[in-house]
């Protein structure tokens, strides 16, 4: 095992472990803060693949198995977001330490969102082992990990979005 394979290891299972605590239990929705984290992942991901990857060494092969990881986890992602449940806040709640943000309802996507995460990190495995075999570099690297998660965070964040202004507009 390779000290990039078992990097690989922790960052799914850490991943793992924090998405799916979130999946499972009711949190705030702030829709600004929700866009931190795929943003910090997008860009941890990308500056990681820049330092790993030369772009010379890029296949066809590569680039193919990356766009279609990150459209299948844009896909997940925005199926998180369809069957994410809301419910309102009894009243509104003050978020971060300047209390900037308000969260007026809180959510979680359950045991079929636990589900679907856990899909994506197996397809991430299985995609990351054939894609190696086949001759693939890229998808292999630390960065794809965080790009394919960054996607997944941002298409169901895309959708919470577009939920909550439904039903702020059907509350009003």
């Amino acid at each position: 095992m390779t000290v990039q394979t078992l990097t690989n290891a922790i960052l799914i299972l850490l991943l793992i472990c924090w998405v799916g605590y979130r999946q499972l239990t009711w949190r705030p929705v702030s829709i600004a803060t929700m866009w931190r984290f795929p943003a910090i992942l997008a860009v941890v991901g990308l500056v990681t693949i820049v330092q790993q990857v030369k772009p010379s060494s890029l296949t066809p092969l590569d680039i193919a198995v990356v766009v279609g990881e990150i459209v299948l986890s844009l896909a997940v992602g925005a199926w998180m977001g369809a069957i994410a449940q809301f419910r309102r806040l009894e009243a509104p709640l003050r978020l971060g330490k300047d209390a900037r943000y308000v969260a007026t309802y809180e959510s979680r996507t359950g045991v079929l969102g636990m589900v679907l995460w856990i899909v994506v990190i197996a397809v991430r495995i299985g995609v990351d082992v054939l894609a190696s075999a086949a001759g693939s570099h890229l998808a292999t690297a630390t960065g794809v990990i965080f790009l394919v998660f960054a996607a997944n965070r941002a298409a169901r964040t895309a959708v919470f979005a577009a939920r909550l202004d439904r039903h702020a507009a059907l509350a009003a």
